[in-house]
């Protein structure tokens, strides 16, 4: 991403970054930390960056589950500022990913969890993860694939924002130009799926708040068909929560 889009970006999440777990109940932080422990070859003491950490959900994890050394990164300080209420054996330091502020051969892990649909240079991020990598380095991206997002519940009840999701997620073969460019020998896609609900109050305040950034280039008026949709299946199954199951891609360069 240029540095007035991180600024910007930053900006945003920061707005947001008081209530932006809010949106994140139910993660299963243990599974995402012990995969990436598992996909990288994680030791103890080995060095993880958390590319994009936000308020440090994901970083934490994956320190509990493989004693690594974590590096928390984000452009948006207010996100920062969240994270470092939730551990002090992080260190936690603003930056972007096209200018890692690391040296060279330094990590053994790069982790980043829905990160890489908000950047714009992704070509010269992957090369700057070369760059931060030791030799047989790992990164380990949390995102969406291009067929799970044609699956996501979220699109029923709010159609506008589907295409844009499909235009700024990578695809699989996109990721993959992106790190043989950057002289990576093999990428890796490995998928998941869990059975996930949310209550209708819930997802009404997600989208609202534009707690998940998908909401972010909605219209009003797409907004509010899809909440009184989804305050019409409320009372059509007498409060039941909607099913929302996670559907995630890790895609996994290796150097």
């Amino acid at each position: 991403m240029s540095r007035d889009y991180s600024r910007k970006s930053g900006k945003e999440f920061s707005r947001i970054a008081s209530e932006y777990d809010k949106g994140r109940r139910g993660e299963d932080l243990e599974l995402w930390g012990n995969e990436t422990k598992r996909l990288a070859s994680l030791e103890e003491e080995d060095v993880v960056l958390d590319l994009g950490c936000g308020t440090g959900l994901y970083t934490v994890g994956i320190g509990r589950a493989s004693d690594a050394l974590m590096l928390g990164m984000d452009p948006a300080v207010g996100m920062l500022g969240q994270a470092r209420e939730k551990s002090r054996d992080v260190h936690w330091f603003n930056g972007i990913g096209e200018w890692l502020p690391v040296r060279d051969g330094i990590l053994d892990c790069i982790f980043s969890s829905q990160v890489w649909h908000h950047i714009q240079d992704r070509q010269g991020t992957a090369d700057e993860c070369g760059r931060a990598l030791k030799d047989y380095g790992t990164v380990v991206i949390r995102t969406i694939g291009h067929r799970q997002l044609h699956q996501k519940v979220v699109f029923k009840y709010f159609p506008e924002i589907k295409q844009n999701q499909l235009d700024v997620y990578p695809s699989d073969e996109e990721f993959k130009e992106y790190f043989d460019k950057a002289d990576f020998r093999d990428v890796e896609f490995h998928e998941y799926s869990e059975e996930r609900y949310q209550t209708v109050e819930g997802f009404i305040e997600i989208a609202t708040k534009k707690l998940w950034s998908m909401f972010r280039p909605i219209t009003e008026e797409g907004l509010s068909k899809g909440i009184a949709e989804l305050r019409q299946y409320y009372e059509d199954t007498g409060g039941s929560s909607v099913r929302n199951d996670e559907m995630i891609t890790l895609v996994v360069p290796r150097k």
